[in-house]
């Protein structure tokens, strides 16, 4: 895995330093980025000007201003906000400090540096305090509160809330916050608009002064290094995660909660004595009975996804591979390893030239070590990447979830509306996410530059070339689902109508991002295996697939699963996975 050119391709771009580690008596940071109307200490602010302790700083309703604190704490206050940095200390050799600050009105966008990873960083808003540990938090000044990523916890009516990745809570003044859960639709997405430049602002560098040698010396100026960053957006030095990372974040770790939470644990519970054998209570009707329903097994298929690495030219690029998910039902443990490779945009599953795969493995099965991991039933389940995972000499964690059940139909549906899932026996599918991080050569700090986000898919692999039947037809339902470059995750109906005599299948997807695609998929040599390619509807788009049979219960061809690979105009591209059911 080349450092040059990422977690599966490329991880560019420097840390972003402050100059040296002896600051200025009171001192405390610098303004990266200022747009009109901000003030410190009711005098206005310029670019590269010192932030003192006690400062206080104001903004109009079209001033902004991003700080650069010395432990690389990164503060961006929007519009009509009123802040003030109530206590700053920090020790560059011991990499400690705290961090205190009130925000009397307005939002507020804070990317934890050194201080909060050691959990000595708050935040006092007009209704709440928020202790920040190594996180990235918003606040939109109405007592909405926003966990990016990391943990924080909210204190406000005498009781306290923490919040995970992707976790918001509401609140007001003298009433305690709401349980933590998904951010109102639309929150994340406003607020990023917020922190950033309106039209005709350039974060306080002259409309005609963007040359290559202006903005290095603004660099400079701000931060005390020529590789800092002074764009009008407020890009922190530790680039936030892109709406795509938000989406899943809350996604799984809402996911998460719900398993965790005693009622909702109960419930599935409850719902595995039901379908366990020798059990006379019906299934549920919205789920699909299994002969077991805590079963040990080993499922095989697909995964696929986009590469964001926000601090470089080509920020975003297709991958995918191959999954393997062991459920242990003897040890209640789930174990996820994904074997993923960067692929060419232009050639969709042939590994980018130069480029080396990366095997990620989420939970363990087995005794021993940690389990990372949570086996409810078949359909509900997850798994963390091991503590201080290192996957090429690169550090990471992420999460592998499962989108099966009753922990996640809720969930899942409201986040990806067309989404109508396969009604499938045994095969999974579900979501992934990794963060790379690279460190920081002047302390031991560990910065995002790196996410993984995409869907995998897992069925019980058929058996024997001799299982696939060689006369008759048969039709397959379900449905696709996606990471596209500009849309996020988006889902479409699926169909496969297979003629095992000719070993060829007649493929149809519908609605996927409002683009229907069809084709011809051909089986492969080995007949339990098939690919082609489909043709969209919408801006020259196509659809590159490559899948499986898998085992069903009354078929031994009974499900497939696969990846796709999609590409259009404009640069338009996506990867993802289907999963299907003989019907």
């Amino acid at each position: 895995m080349s450092r040059a050119g990422g977690l599966c391709i490329a991880m560019s771009g420097a840390a972003l330093a402050l100059g040296g580690a002896a600051a200025q008596a009171q001192q405390v940071g610098t303004a990266s980025a200022v747009n009109p109307a901000a003030t410190a200490n009711l005098k206005t602010i310029v670019i590269g000007q010192s932030i003192a302790h006690k400062e206080r700083i104001q903004t109009k309703s079209s001033g902004s201003v991003q700080l650069l604190f010395l432990d690389k704490t990164s503060m961006t206050i929007g519009p009509n906000s009123d802040l003030t940095i109530d206590e700053y200390v920090y020790d560059p050799n011991a990499n400690t400090g705290k961090l205190a600050a009130t925000l009397g009105k307005g939002a507020l966008r804070f990317v934890g540096g050194q201080i909060s990873h050691n959990g000595d960083a708050e935040i006092k808003s007009a209704s709440a305090l928020i202790g920040i540990r190594g996180g990235v938090m918003m606040t939109d000044g109405k007592g909405g509160i926003y966990s990016g990523y990391g943990t924080m916890t909210v204190t406000s009516g005498g009781r306290t809330v923490t919040l995970g990745a992707g976790e918001f809570t509401q609140t007001q003044t003298g009433a305690p916050p709401t349980l933590p859960g998904l951010p109102p639709p639309g929150f994340v997405q406003q607020q990023i608009a917020i922190f950033q430049s309106a039209a005709g602002q350039t974060g306080g560098v002259r409309a005609s002064a963007a040359s290559a040698k202006n903005i290095a010396a603004a660099a400079q100026r701000a931060t005390g290094s020529s590789s800092g960053l002074v764009t009008g957006s407020g890009a922190p030095p530790a680039p936030a995660p892109p709406p795509i990372v938000e989406q899943l974040s809350a996604i799984t770790s809402a996911f998460t909660q719900s398993i965790q939470i005693s009622n909702q644990a109960e419930a599935v519970e409850q719902i595995a004595q039901d379908r366990s054998p020798g059990n006379d209570h019906p299934p549920p009707t919205n789920n699909i009975p299994l002969p077991e329903a805590r079963p040990s097994v080993t499922l095989s298929g697909y995964v696929g996804g986009l590469d964001v690495i926000p601090d470089n030219d080509n920020p975003i690029r297709p991958v995918s591979g191959t999954s393997e998910i062991t459920l242990d039902a003897a040890n209640n443990r789930v174990e996820g390893k994904l074997d993923i490779y960067a692929y060419d945009k232009s050639n969709p599953f042939t590994q980018l030239a130069g480029t080396i795969h990366a095997l990620f493995q989420f939970g363990s099965k087995g005794s021993s070590g940690p389990a990372n991991s949570v086996y409810v039933d078949y359909n509900n389940f997850y798994a963390n990447t091991p503590d201080n995972s290192v996957v090429n000499g690169v550090p990471i964690k992420g999460v592998m979830v499962s989108a099966n059940g009753v922990a996640s139909d809720q969930i899942v549906t409201d986040a990806i509306p067309n989404l109508t899932p396969c009604q499938c026996d045994y095969t999974r599918w579900g979501f992934w996410q990794i963060e790379a991080t690279s460190a920081d050569t002047n302390t031991t700090e560990q910065t995002p530059r790196e996410f993984l986000v995409g869907t995998w898919v897992a069925g019980r692999p058929v058996g024997s070339i001799g299982d696939v039947p060689t006369t008759g037809t048969a039709t397959y339902t379900g449905h696709v689902i996606a990471n596209v470059n500009n849309a996020g995750f988006v889902a479409g109906g699926f169909s496969n109508a297979v003629d095992f005599g000719a070993r060829t299948g007649a493929v149809n997807v519908t609605n996927l991002d409002n683009t229907n695609y069809s084709g011809t998929v051909n089986f492969n040599t080995d007949p339990r295996n098939f690919g082609g390619t489909l043709n969209g509807d919408t801006g020259s788009r196509q659809m590159a697939i490559d899948g499986s049979f898998f085992q069903g219960v009354h078929s031994p061809v009974g499900e497939m699963g696969g990846r796709v690979g999609i590409s259009g105009a404009g640069g338009y591209l996506g990867s993802g996975i289907f999963a299907a059911t003989k019907q």
